[in-house]
């Protein structure tokens, strides 16, 4: 069986309102992924919202793509998740949950990727890779929000 899904947790520090502001702004985002080096709004959006649309420049080793993504969550403080669509019809989905704690507050962030049963993927272990960039991410919005 393919693995096509994972997830991570970290503590932070800060309030909910402000992760999420850091997650949604996406001139920060090369300060926050291992992969995606840029994203810009597209069709006028500015903002996350339910339904906006932005892209994604992503690089690997020696590969470099870019993606477009749709906001199919946006609420402040609580959650943030937007959806890749693929030229097969299928979509990665991936999620920020936020939720308060004592000190701060708990993320966690979560990949849905049904394309990683692709033989392509597989050969290149996208999985692990993916589950290590999620580390690193998170290690990475940890430093940021608690600067």
């Amino acid at each position: 069986m393919v693995e096509t899904a994972g997830t991570a947790s970290v503590e932070i520090e800060a309030s909910p309102d402000s992760v999420y502001e850091v997650l949604t702004d996406l001139s920060r985002i090369s300060e926050l992924s291992p992969e995606c080096y840029k994203a810009e709004w597209e069709d006028g959006a500015t903002a996350a919202s339910v339904g906006a649309k932005f892209r994604g420049y992503n690089r690997n080793g020696g590969n470099e793509w870019d993606a477009g993504c749709v906001v199919v969550a946006a609420t402040p403080g609580e959650e943030w998740a937007f959806e890749v669509p693929a030229d097969d019809g299928r979509s990665t989905v991936w999620r920020y949950e936020i939720q308060p704690t004592a000190s701060g507050c708990r993320v966690t962030e979560s990949f849905d990727s049904p394309i990683l049963d692709a033989e392509f993927f597989q050969k290149v272990n996208r999985h692990d890779l993916l589950l290590k960039n999620i580390a690193r991410t998170l290690d990475n919005l940890k430093t940021v929000a608690e600067a």
